[in-house]
């Protein structure tokens, strides 16, 4: 039995399904690409996968990941065009490797937002006096309920470009098993505080480690 990692994109009209729909569809494509995969024993046996970072609904995603194990040998390759024949329109899988890390090594995600506005530039500048503040704070919903949250220590932004009618920014945010930020979050931080709600398209480019490393 191996564990191998596949590697998939989930953009267009897919990143509006829940986690939970992604994995029955998972489940299934792996059904009917008949690869060898390892079920769980007991008394509802399932095929075993486990997703590193689940996406929030309404985020794309262009490098996610999710283990799997297969009880025969079978080219990696060869895995990768049988289980993406079967995936629909807008999953892709991109590759299946044998991991390096565990997914308690991932520490970070980098997005993509781009924010429509008629005045891009205006709105760079109001993000930067946003963000200059000492603490920049939100309510974060959870399973416990409402709670006051500082996304100020968890958001990096790392580029911002205007482009004709919308801002283009990418940041680095918390993501881990311990606990990950939304980056829907500066979004409510901007109508809080400077009352502005632009319309937002927001994409997970990739994991990344505590070093900033890509995820492997």
């Amino acid at each position: 039995m191996k564990n191998v990692r596949v590697w998939f994109s989930k953009t267009g009209a897919a990143k509006y399904i829940s986690h939970l729909d992604l994995t029955r569809c998972m489940a299934r494509a792996l059904k009917l690409s008949r690869l060898p995969v390892w079920y769980t024993e007991g008394f509802n046996p399932h095929i075993y996968m486990t997703f590193a970072m689940p996406l929030s609904l309404g985020v794309s995603g262009l490098r996610e990941c999710m283990d799997i194990r297969l009880v025969e040998d079978i080219g990696l390759e060869q895995a990768a065009k049988a289980l993406g024949g079967e995936l629909p329109k807008d999953i892709s899988v991109l590759e299946i490797s044998e991991p390096e890390l565990g997914f308690d090594a991932v520490a970070y995600g980098e997005y993509e937002i781009s924010l429509d506005s008629e005045e891009p530039e205006a709105l760079a500048n109001t993000l930067e006096e946003l963000m200059a503040q000492n603490a920049v704070i939100v309510m974060k919903h959870g399973k416990k309920g409402d709670k006051e949250f500082d996304i100020k220590p968890h958001f990096f932004l790392l580029d911002k470009q205007a482009v004709s009618g919308a801002l283009k920014i990418k940041l680095r945010a918390s993501c881990s098993q311990a606990g990950s930020v939304n980056p829907s979050l500066l979004l409510d931080a901007l109508k809080m505080y400077k009352n502005l709600e632009p319309y937002a398209e927001i994409t997970r480019s990739r994991l990344l480690t505590k070093d900033f490393s890509d995820m492997r």
